[in-house]
């Protein structure tokens, strides 16, 4: 049975470590900089800075006011997605940096990763130091093609926070037309011509434009009042012409006839 000193004891030791997992506070940590008003502002307005502040450790690449213009006026979500790339979860200071000299790039976990709806590896950063002194910071993303570079230390609480500057923003271009969230701009829908109405049969018939003959045979002229006779009509016509052919052929016999007298006297 626990006597009440080792209750408190533990009691004790757990406030203790509660409060040392909470007891950050990034805009707090930040209110004497006034180049970075404008960063704190965003971090608090997208509830990115709440999310800090529940960290044990953290790393936050700061961005001055003057270079943070393609966030200025984009939605509170594209900002959040954009911020949160800018959060490592793991203590990095300008020492540490410094110390971490490799000809491949270090993969860092940052914020956004936690969040589930990173695609394509934006969830992760590259940092990069060749031992020039120079320290580079990029999206793991194959469509990042922005680096950021490291600034300066703002200030750190060793192995909890560190707050260190960028040049710029870290080219998050995919964070925000992604799959998982509605891009900032969507190209305008094309136009789709509506089919042309199919006729009905009615209207297909009625359409139709009739034959000139048949109209002038059932609309201008009057009916053929031999159209209806008997095949006796037909014989008559053709038996009246017969006269006309006979009549020119014996009329063609005479003339041979009388040329030939005439003739035949000389």
């Amino acid at each position: 049975m626990s006597s009440p000193a080792d209750a408190f004891f533990f009691t004790f030791l757990s406030l203790l470590l509660a409060s040392g997992a909470a007891n950050l506070d990034i805009g707090k940590t930040l209110s004497g900089y006034s180049e970075f008003s404008d960063f704190v502002n965003m971090l608090n307005e997208t509830g990115v800075a709440d999310e800090i502040n529940n960290k044990e450790t953290v790393t936050v690449l700061a961005v001055a006011n003057g270079n943070l213009g393609g966030l200025y006026g984009q939605t509170t979500e594209t900002k959040k997605m954009v911020l949160s790339v800018h959060v490592v979860l793991d203590y990095y200071d300008e020492t540490k940096l410094n110390k971490s000299h490799s000809k491949t790039a270090k993969i860092l976990t940052t914020l956004y990763q936690e969040t589930g709806k990173a695609r394509s590896q934006v969830g992760f950063l590259n940092m990069t130091n060749t031992g020039n002194g120079t320290v580079i910071f990029s999206s793991s993303s194959p469509n990042s093609h922005l680096e950021a570079q490291l600034v300066k230390q703002v200030t750190s609480k060793p192995y909890d926070l560190s707050v260190l500057q960028i040049d710029n923003l870290i080219d998050v271009a995919l964070v925000s037309s992604s799959p998982a969230n509605a891009p900032a701009y969507a190209p305008p829908p094309r136009k789709v011509l509506a089919p042309a109405p199919t006729p009905s049969l009615d209207e297909v018939d009625n359409g139709k434009s009739p034959s000139p003959s048949k109209t002038k045979a059932s609309e201008a002229s009057p009916p053929d009042a031999d159209a209806d006779a008997p095949a006796g009509g037909d014989e008559k016509k053709s038996g009246a012409s017969v006269p006309c052919g006979d009549y020119f052929l014996s009329t063609i016999l005479m003339i041979f006839t009388c040329a030939c007298l005439v003739l035949s006297m000389i």
